[in-house]
């Protein structure tokens, strides 16, 4: 018995090594894939890489060396080491622009990663085995798996639609990607960040993942179409899965099922709403429209340093004063990406203590060190992205119950049933809301439930030890949730409280199934349990993989037809050839300073467009690549939805300086200060506007580019 055992365990060894390996080629084939089918430049890419290793991850664990942190497991070290150099680097960056500078943006991080690179040698000399933490090998087969999928998924929705404009006709273009690209751009010259669409205002907005992409722009002169399109699905899937693998690691009693929690975590496809395959979770993490993957990542590596801060602090351990300064800078760092979710992680940690308190199982002296987590955050809120031009809350009030549940594909079909059969409305929206909780936890929602109401009455009763990190997470759920379901926010942040719900929900389910396997060894009623438990996941994680697999296909199969360069994109999500070389033209013409005047409001066709809408008028490409101002485009995020007559107004200002019929065009430019009025003829014919004030400077099959004389 003992050599058949030894013989499948080398079996099953085997088989593993031979996953892992398939799983390396696969990654490298994906990443080649991005380099010769899609134009990534690999030249950048070596560059990005570079200054992400020099610049963010080794400076970061010089930092967590520092703290004290690094003596756990290597995913930790370099989870908490790729986030800390991030808020480092945004630290950085402020004190370069007030010195006017940028000798130390370019010297700093080289520095700290020869001085952690030089501690790590003097370690091994001195017999220390810090290399061994380094070893591929014990990377679990789940893992690999997981890795492989949201690699693939970010791949997929991002890189391998997107052509590389010197390689095809037409180059697909994600708006809230060519948003950000233009806040990189902008940002590689000067902060505070002007809007590259409207002269003469300023964005206050979450930029901290803008703000580190923008230093390889500043410094070695990287295109920003290659830090989003080609280089940031591949950061993405480094961080999230990186961190989320770290933080089951860090959270489960058991860590070596880490894996396997991350790859059931990706195939639940959690937060199922507006159709039953797309993942709205996946879509804002894995596509990362608007950094929430970062910023989530963030969050999940912030409980981690909590965990560890809040042991040496309780132990009145001398490195607790470091571990919070570092737990500080990631409060900061994840409000500078994703507001609501620094807000999450502060609510959260200000529930877990008090409750604490209350309990008498924390300090009253943890309040003060709490107070100054508050005030980073408060400190980046209040400056970074508060702003009168900023939109928050749109309508009357800023309590709506259960606004968010208007985004479910199911909503309407079930309410209609519900009507049919005389329901209450009471009991209608009750139902709703349980349906909702199911698509938005998919496998989760019956351990979820079940976990969370349990572990709040052990905890309550004192009958369970009071784990504050583990507390934290309850209690961002809980805050997450309830801002989720009561808070009436404009665009997508009441989606950005849910996923940090989201995305913890599943910890809470594990930590219940591992508590029925302790209690199973000598309960019936608990076995009973943990079976109809695990068969209830199970039954869902077989639709839910379904639905994540038509899902993967749908995408790979747009991303084929996509890779065609004589393809036809659609006309408002993509760029022409012709387009991108008047933007080259402007670029290399022009002054940085140069204010364009532009016609194309990218997000809508004309018959569809409406200046009341914020979310029509969208950032323009023109601006985005060649990094000059522009008069019109981009107001929507710039403006209240209620500032809609400032827009209109903008809008039929701007028409005139295309009217070929209005002669007092040219004095209108210059008073509005217009350098140059692009003429964008896919989109509004060709018009002749040559007088003495415009002088054709370029012309091409697709844009007109005029320049105002004086």
């Amino acid at each position: 018995m003992r050599s058949l055992s030894m013989t499948n365990n080398r079996t099953l060894c085997i088989l593993g090594n031979a996953v892992k390996i398939l799983c390396a080629v696969i990654i490298a084939a994906l990443a080649a894939t991005g380099m010769a089918v899609y134009g990534a430049p690999v030249d950048g890419m070596l560059i990005l890489l570079a200054f992400f290793v020099c610049y963010i991850q080794l400076p970061g664990m010089l930092l967590v060396r520092w703290s004290g942190m690094d003596k756990g497991h290597i995913s930790t070290s370099l989870a908490a080491g790729a986030f800390t150099g991030w808020a480092f680097s945004i630290l950085i960056y402020f004190v370069a622009d007030a010195l006017q500078s940028n000798i130390l943006l370019a010297g700093t991080g080289p520095v700290m990663s020869a001085a952690y690179i030089w501690l790590v040698l003097s370690d091994r000399k001195k017999g220390r085995p810090v290399l061994r933490r380094l070893r591929p090998g014990k990377l679990s087969v789940a893992f690999c798996v997981f890795f492989v999928i949201v690699l693939l998924y970010c791949l997929a929705e991002t890189q391998f639609l997107y052509v590389a404009p010197a390689m095809s006709d037409y180059s697909y273009m994600n708006p809230d990607k060519a948003y950000h690209m233009g806040l990189i751009n902008s940002l590689s010259h000067d902060y505070p960040l002007e809007s590259l669409w409207i002269h003469g205002r300023t964005i206050h907005y979450h930029v901290f993942s803008e703000m580190m992409l923008s230093i390889p722009v500043r410094l070695f002169d990287i295109q920003a179409d290659v830090v989003t399109q080609s280089f940031g699905p591949i950061l993405t899937a480094y961080c999230f899965g990186l961190a989320y693998y770290s933080f089951f690691r860090e959270m489960s009693k058991k860590p070596e099922r880490a894996g396997i929690y991350c790859l059931v975590v990706i195939l639940a496809n959690i937060y199922l709403t507006r159709t039953w395959t797309t993942s709205i979770a996946f879509k804002f993490i894995l596509v990362n429209d608007n950094s929430s993957g970062y910023g989530m990542a963030a969050a999940l590596v912030t409980i981690i340093v909590f965990d560890k801060w809040y042991s040496a602090f309780k132990a009145d351990d001398k490195q607790h004063w470091k571990m919070l300064i570092i737990l500080t800078a990631l409060v900061m760092l994840t409000a500078g990406i994703k507001g609501p979710m620094g807000a999450v992680t502060v609510g959260g940690l200000w529930g877990t203590v008090l409750l604490g308190i209350i309990l008498r199982k924390v300090s009253p002296k943890t309040v003060l060190p709490l107070f100054f987590i508050t005030a980073g955050f408060l400190l980046v809120y209040f400056t970074v992205l508060g702003s009168k031009g900023q939109a928050n809350a749109s309508g009357d009030s800023i309590i709506a119950f259960a606004k968010i549940v208007d985004i479910a594909f199911w909503k309407h079909p079930l309410t209609d049933l519900l009507k049919s059969w005389g329901i209450p409305k009471i009991i209608r929206l009750a139902v709703l809301l349980v349906v909702y909780m199911v698509f938005f936890l998919t496998v989760f929602f019956v351990p979820f439930c079940i976990g969370y109401i349990r572990e709040l009455i052990l905890v309550l009763w004192g009958k369970k030890e009071y784990a504050p990190a583990k507390v934290l997470v309850y209690a961002e759920i809980m805050v997450g949730m309830v801002a989720m379901f009561l808070l009436n926010y404009s665009g997508h942040s009441q989606i950005y409280f849910g996923l940090v719900s989201a995305f913890l929900a599943p910890a809470v389910a594990f930590w219940f199934i591992e508590d029925m396997e302790e209690a199973a060894k000598n309960s019936p009623a608990a076995r009973y349990t943990l079976r109809a438990t695990v068969a209830v996941m199970a039954v869902m994680l077989f639709f839910t993989t379904w639905s994540l697999a038509v899902c993967m296909n749908t995408r790979i199969e747009d991303a084929i037809a996509n890779s065609d360069p004589h393809g036809s994109p659609d006309t408002y999500l993509s760029v022409s050839n012709g387009e991108y070389e008047a933007m080259e033209w402007i670029e290399n013409n022009t002054e940085e300073d140069a204010l364009l005047a532009t016609d194309r409001y990218y997000s809508v066709a004309p018959e569809n467009y409406s200046y009341q809408n914020r979310w029509d008028n969208r950032f323009f490409l023109y601006g985005v690549y060649s990094n000059r101002f522009c008069y019109i485009a981009g107001s929507g995020y710039n403006m209240k939805e209620a500032e809609w007559p400032v827009r209109k107004q903008m809008i039929e200002t701007n028409e005139k300086l295309y009217d070929e019929d209005y002669a007092g065009r040219g004095d209108l430019a210059r008073e509005l200060g217009v350098d140059y009025v692009v003429v964008s003829k896919r989109f509004t014919g060709d018009p002749e506007l040559t007088n003495e004030d415009y002088e054709l400077c370029f012309s091409n099959e697709d844009v007109d580019i005029y320049k105002i004389a004086g």
